[in-house]
């Protein structure tokens, strides 16, 4: 073991109360962890930064997660629900990943290179690889993806359901009789005027006759 690597892990023994297992140059958490194991996986890069290039490997009920410190980059994998997701990093020169993993608990977003759901390209591979950690076979089991509960059955109407109430149709309304005529046309004058202006018997209004 080199030595800036075995003083990064008796480092990590000092620090760290939970089991831990080295293989080339990786360190691998042993027991589930609680809470989200790339975050597990940044602290155990930080306490193990100046051992770069190095790896960290941690896991949890349907999580697992890898990552590797190489000098700039930062690159972390999570698998949730069966399926792989890696965000690579790059810090600022002369930064390193406890710069910011010990005050935020992860590496700023702003930092983010880029970030991959299927194949990675070659230099981030050959990262994993440098520390002894292979995404296509990780250190642990993949978790398998959750299957969701089917929901619930639609209802469906029963035939003996009460059928809408049948509505009369409203009858027409009765048309309003039409008010008796108050006036007469006198046909000699050709003024309309009050009947009583009208002799019974008589189409000439008083004043024509």
């Amino acid at each position: 073991m080199e030595p800036d690597f075995a003083d990064a892990v008796e480092q990590l023994r000092q620090e760290w109360k939970v089991p831990f297992e080295v293989e080339h140059r990786s360190i691998r958490l042993t027991e589930p962890v609680n809470g989200d194991p790339g975050s597990a996986v940044l602290r155990v890069l930080g306490t193990a930064q100046a051992a770069s290039p190095v790896g960290a490997a941690s896991h949890s009920p349907g999580k697992l997660a890898v990552g590797v410190w190489r000098a700039p980059d930062v690159y972390l994998a999570r698998w949730t629900n069966g399926k792989r997701w890696v965000v690579g990093y790059r810090l600022p020169a002369g930064a390193k990943p406890n710069d910011y993993v010990r005050m935020e608990g992860r590496i700023p977003t702003r930092m983010e290179t880029d970030n991959w759901y299927g194949e990675v390209p070659a230099t981030v591979d050959e990262a994993f690889l440098d520390t002894g950690l292979l995404l296509d076979d990780p250190p642990f089991p993949v978790p398998p993806p959750v299957l969701r509960a089917p929901g619930p059955t639609p209802r469906v109407a029963s035939a003996t359901a009460r059928a809408p109430r049948a509505t009369k149709p409203r009858a027409a309304p009765t048309p309003k009789p039409e008010p008796a005529p108050t006036t007469r046309l006198c046909p000699s004058c050709g003024m309309r005027k009050a009947l009583a202006q009208f002799v019974r018997g008589s189409d000439l209004c008083i004043d024509c006759r």
